[in-house]
């Protein structure tokens, strides 16, 4: 059984972690900041790519709903709800961005070896990409069969809690689990 967090190594450690995470964060906003308001192929590349992954996570999320016996089609990044005449859309802030990056970068930027990292970082990736799919077909579902209020508090909340905790857990593992930290 290992011994509870005490001392000021323990707190040295939590505090690092938390500004990890914020330098991480502060660093990813102004690089969607810089990329979304200036013109040129970076911004038109970065573009085409959430424009690639909105689809795809939109047509994920139709095949998925059609496996359970809704009907729906994808178009572009929407998804359209026939029965219901609904159609939700698949916007650069559902596609776990910001979530994916502060995973990567704060696997990268702490202790382990990179022979872990190699093989941790893409699973936590495919975790990442699963949870958020799973998010996006159960908001889908949410969206054509529930009230928008009960809609809006699973969007803007709920599922964004579980992510995050999601993250949280992974980081969590890698520090306790590969970064060595343990040893000391």
């Amino acid at each position: 059984m290992e011994p509870p967090l005490t001392g000021r190594g323990d707190r040295r450690s939590a505090n690092l972690f938390v500004v990890n995470i914020v330098v991480i964060y502060a660093l990813w906003k102004g690089f969607a900041y810089l990329v979304k308001h200036t013109n040129g192929k970076l911004h038109d590349t970065w573009m085409s790519v959430i424009c690639y992954l909105g689809e795809a996570y939109a047509s994920a999320a139709s095949l998925i709903l059609n496996l359970f016996g809704e009907k729906t089609m994808r178009y572009g990044i929407s998804v359209f709800f026939s029965d219901f005449n609904k159609i939700i859309r698949v916007e650069d802030h559902c596609l776990a961005i910001p979530a994916t990056v502060i995973f990567i970068g704060s696997i990268l930027s702490f202790a382990g070896s990179w022979k872990n990292k190699l093989w941790f970082v893409p699973m936590g990736i495919i975790m990442i990409i699963l949870i958020n799919l799973t998010r996006l077909v159960l908001l889908c579902y949410i969206f054509a069969h529930f009230s928008k209020a009960f809609y809006d508090i699973n969007h803007s909340v709920v599922y964004v809690i579980l992510t995050y905790t999601l993250v949280f857990l992974l980081i969590v593992w890698w520090m306790k689990k590969f970064s060595g930290l343990n040893e000391k």
